[in-house]
């Protein structure tokens, strides 16, 4: 099967960063090795590559070949702990296709949103619709996901992901 991990690094916390690409990491290896599955990831497949390219370029370039990866996969695994613009339109361009999406998260202790109220112009005041504070109700309502994880630390995402994947074979 052929794998697109879709992850927002952008915004990650950067005291985060080794932590969260680490679990990237591991998924990817242990999706590979113990599954024999085809995986691919812009920490590897794209952003090494960026690194090389003029600054002009690697916008388009970014676009494009995120793009291809998205739309050469079988299955697109989101981890979702943080928001991202580029992992939103990710998973529009998987929806888009009917790729199945599987959403993953964890509860990091600082990347849930607080509920917030607000006063809309009329005066009326409303408590802004934020779900649980992990991700966005417009990515949850997204008609391709085939899985939602919620996970508490990466063994458990892991395994959790794998079980979504084996039952998408």
């Amino acid at each position: 099967m052929k794998i697109y991990i879709a992850s927002g690094l952008t915004h990650v916390p950067r005291n985060m960063f080794q932590e969260y690409t680490n679990f990237i990491h591991e998924l990817a290896r242990t999706l590979s090795s113990t599954q024999d599955h085809k995986v691919k990831y812009a920490l590897v497949n794209s952003d090494p590559q960026l690194e090389e390219k003029p600054q002009l370029e690697k916008a388009k370039l970014c676009y494009l070949w995120d793009r291809k990866m998205v739309e050469e996969a079988d299955v697109l695994i989101a981890e979702v702990s943080f928001p991202s613009t580029g992992l939103g339109i990710e998973l529009q361009i998987a929806e888009s296709k009917n790729i199945p999406i599987i959403l993953c998260f964890r509860d990091y202790g600082n990347n849930k949103a607080d509920p917030v109220s607000y006063e809309n112009p009329d005066h009326k005041t409303h408590n802004l619709q934020i779900g649980e504070g992990f991700v966005s109700l417009m990515a949850l309502g997204i008609p391709s996901i085939f899985k939602t994880i919620k996970y508490s630390n990466d063994s458990d995402g892991i395994e959790n992901t794998i079980n979504a994947i084996n039952l998408l074979k």
